[in-house]
């Protein structure tokens, strides 16, 4: 029997990350990505999910994602569970390994005919160099 765990988000980044090193110096970067969808009759529903990357790709995160950029995140999900003063906490993080910077390194987000497109993985490759997106309008999206 498969089993499969994966995780594809596109959305706009919350802030700007926050980056720390492990004892042995691994690069450990965590951000916040909001998702939001639009439902016939309903309002638009925007859905919080808390990022971490680790080593080169943590780097490339420090370096090119700010907030307000928007990524599509590819990864997995991971749930813990911890006790903070007595108490049973959960928690949920999407364990990124591969993203693309949808919006051009420092645009925070602005769309312009100049947008960019950089990849990156958490498997050591560096980021591809920036190709020219296609643009289009966010109304044609169903979400």
């Amino acid at each position: 029997m498969k089993c499969l765990n994966k995780v594809a988000l596109i959305g706009a980044v919350g802030q700007d990350p926050e980056v720390r090193y492990s004892a042995q110096g691994m690069a450990i970067a965590s951000f916040s990505l909001a998702t939001s969808e639009k439902r016939k009759d309903k309002d638009e529903v925007t859905q919080w999910h808390n990022c971490v990357c680790f080593g080169k790709l943590a780097e490339i995160v420090q370096q090119y994602v700010h907030k307000g950029a928007r990524l599509h995140a590819d990864g997995t999900i991971q749930y813990q569970q911890y006790e903070k003063d007595g108490e049973k906490r959960y928690a949920t993080k999407i364990v990124v390994n591969d993203l693309i910077l949808l919006s051009a390194p420092n645009d925070n987000g602005n769309h312009s005919s100049t947008q960019g497109r950089q990849t990156a993985s958490g498997s050591g490759k560096k980021a591809a160099a920036p190709q020219p997106a296609q643009e289009f309008d966010d109304s044609e999206i169903p979400f």
